[in-house]
């Protein structure tokens, strides 16, 4: 495998902003992340403020649901500046909300609501979008739900929620499109007997879950009951064969209860898949081609087999970031891939694993398919994770992590971050700034679950007004 690096940073948007001119192997390029990053790091998050704007969901456990914003520049133990809070914003139904992710083009707040416990008529979820200035007992913006219980939009048990980066050019410039992971349905068809649907060994024996993804631009205010973007129906009984709306669903998608999902820079989608952890099944990542929609395999599958197998323990939300990319000589012919690092929490053993996922491809009979490889591992006491769930990437290259048990939110820069991939193996650094401090025996969150913040800022010509 040949690898052309292009870029020296993880961020969002960073990926031409050095060109390295000569090929670089992974080795030498860790080396010269070390070397540039070198007396850059501090050893002490307590003197810092948070360097971005982040957004929080907190699961409030049941009938206590809250989504708060946290400015950036917040010093050590900060309330949010903003809080939803309240019976209008029904975010206190249920035992809601889950994932959190926030637009590019406009800064609306969304929300995965998997589990309703008051009758009002939401029996799959739903998922509620919010103003960006949103506060107190605000109402949503906008709602994706069927409360006829015909699932006409698809929604069934949402977890995460990501947008796409409407400045990629997959879809029209300035296209807000929203992915919401579905943990169920089971999956019968299409495509039973291949992929996940095989039988022991080959597969699993059933795909479980959907994406479904929905153009954000077009919504209307107030509910939307609506079908999918690129709606591609899958049965899951013998009795419906008009199928279920989705947008990816069927048994060669490998899909397995998705919990996290996150675009990259470019359009790929990456979804977290634990529904069979439970069981002794292994967790895992599925990577789908931008615009990728149907019953369709994915482009790299890390966790599952190859040199990534069995690297999970119980891995739930993942982030993606975009710093270069490379070429992978897959048998005669050279396939371009963005060379992506993922970050993904895995709750099993408190930490957050980071993989670059377009490397050993084209393994045995598998095609252009790739496994990835594990970069490094951050754990450890000083690393402060306990339960770590929902995770972000910011377009300035900073990670930002929630510890669901722990009531805190975690900062790792971006020279830490880049200092742990250089040093590889497992990394026990401690966050660069937490909210709130070691220190506090009191905080605003309530076993927060989403983090958010907009992932991809424009081009800098652009003219793209947001809608």
């Amino acid at each position: 495998m040949t690898q052309v690096w292009d870029g020296i940073s993880l961020a969002q948007g960073g990926a031409r902003r050095l060109r390295v001119a000569r090929r670089l192997s992974v080795a030498t390029a860790m080396l010269l992340f070390t070397a540039i990053i070198a007396g850059t790091i501090g050893t002490s998050y307590a003197k810092n403020t948070l360097k971005d704007t982040v957004v929080v969901s907190n699961n409030g456990a049941s009938f206590g649901g809250s989504i708060e914003t946290f400015s950036k520049g917040s010093p050590i133990n900060s309330k949010p500046f903003l809080k939803i809070m309240g019976t209008n914003t029904i975010l206190d139904i249920g035992s809601a909300p889950a994932g959190a992710a926030q637009s590019s083009l406009n800064g609306d707040i969304t929300i995965g609501q998997p589990i309703v416990l008051i009758p009002i008529g939401f029996p799959n979820g739903f998922v509620s979008i919010f103003s960006p200035g949103s506060n107190g007992n605000s109402e949503p913006k906008n709602l994706i739900a069927d409360p006829t219980g015909f699932d006409v939009t698809g929604i069934d048990l949402p977890q995460g929620v990501t947008y796409e980066n409407p400045f990629d050019e997959v879809h029209p410039f300035g296209t807000d499109i929203l992915a919401v992971a579905n943990t169920l349905p089971a999956v019968l068809s299409p495509g039973a007997g291949e992929g996940a649907c095989a039988a022991p060994p080959a597969g699993f024996g059933a795909s479980v879950g959907t994406i479904t993804e929905y153009n954000h631009s077009t919504l209307a205010p107030g509910l939307n009951v609506i079908p999918p973007f690129n709606d591609s129906p899958v049965n899951v009984t013998l009795a419906n064969p008009a199928g279920n709306p989705a947008t990816i669903g069927g048994c060669l998608t490998f899909l397995l209860g998705p919990v996290g999902v996150a675009f990259d820079n470019t359009g790929f989608l990456f979804a977290v898949n634990e529904g069979g952890v439970s069981a002794g099944a292994p967790g895992f990542v599925t990577v789908y081609d931008p615009g990728a929609f149907g019953n369709v395999f994915p482009r790299a599958i890390i966790g599952l087999e190859g040199p990534t197998a069995g690297d999970f323990v119980n891995p739930v939300y993942v982030t993606a970031g975009t710093g270069f990319e490379i070429e992978s000589r897959v048998g005669g012919s050279i396939e371009e891939f963005p060379a992506d690092v993922i970050f993904v929490t895995d709750v099993g053993d408190n930490s957050i694993k980071i993989f670059a996922p377009f490397t050993n491809c084209g393994v045995g009979p598998f095609g252009t398919l790739c496994f990835g490889s594990e970069l490094a591992v951050i754990h450890g006491g000083a690393t402060k994770l306990k339960r770590p769930e929902g995770i972000v990437l910011t377009g300035d290259g900073n990670l930002y992590v929630v510890n669901n048990t722990a009531n805190t939110l975690s900062e790792f820069s971006n020279a830490k971050l880049l200092s742990a991939i250089a040093g590889g193996g497992q990394q026990d650094i401690s966050p660069s700034f937490m909210l709130p401090g070691v220190m506090s025996k009191t905080s605003a969150m309530n076993f927060p679950v989403g983090v958010a913040a907009p992932q991809f800022p424009p081009p800098t010509s652009s003219t793209v007004t947001p809608k």
